[in-house]
């Protein structure tokens, strides 16, 4: 015995089926965009550091600003990770409207931040934009590629966000031509049951 009637109505089931998977994948896919990026602290954490405290100040006036709390970002140099704590090497970039680094505006120099939380790999590797919000503790010298050692600020995190990694690409059967129905989004393809009990 067939499990299900012969004939279109199957058919157009399993046709508005892959579509609306389609669309939930991509969906997840530009939700990882920046176009949908939020801001990434509650205002209730935002609101604990002092947002009149730039990076400038910071870097030229690290001991003077001990103990002030602060929200910087920028993109990942390098991390290291030893036991509970870990360090990361931060290319500073001024925060845009959102608090997310704006990489297409100059750097103001570099950072490093000392946590003890637990950092994804996923997230916090080199090249992945990161947001921090915690207090100056002051300077420390850091040895470059060349030798030439440099003083940076360093900032012991209370709260920090990366960038999430890319998401998976679209399965491919999904771009073949052939995935959509003759009559996806045809005049008949929203039905007035569309998406209504039923429907599945």
């Amino acid at each position: 015995m067939p499990i299900h009637p012969p004939g279109r109505p199957f058919f157009r089931f399993s046709g508005k089926l892959r579509v609306f998977t389609m669309f939930a994948v991509v969906f997840s896919v530009f939700s990882g965009c920046a176009l949908f990026d939020s801001p990434p602290f509650p205002k209730q954490e935002v609101r604990w550091a002092d947002r009149q405290i730039l990076f400038r100040d910071i870097a030229h006036h690290p001991e003077s600003l001990q103990g002030q709390h602060v929200i910087l970002g920028g993109k990942i140099l390098n991390i290291t990770r030893k036991g509970m704590v870990s360090t990361i090497i931060v290319k500073e970039y001024p925060l845009g409207k959102e608090l997310h680094p704006d990489t297409e505006k100059p750097s103001m120099g570099i950072f490093e931040i000392v946590t003890d939380e637990f950092l994804p790999a996923d997230r916090y590797k080199p090249g992945h934009k990161v947001e921090v919000i915690g207090t100056v503790i002051g300077p420390t010298d850091l040895k470059t590629a060349g030798g030439r050692r440099v003083r940076i600020p360093v900032i012991r995190g209370r709260h920090l966000h990366a960038q999430a990694p890319a998401p998976p690409p679209m399965p491919l059967d999904m771009m073949d031509p052939g995935f959509m129905d003759p009559g996806f989004m045809g005049p008949g393809f929203f039905g007035p049951g569309m998406m209504m009990p039923g429907f599945f």
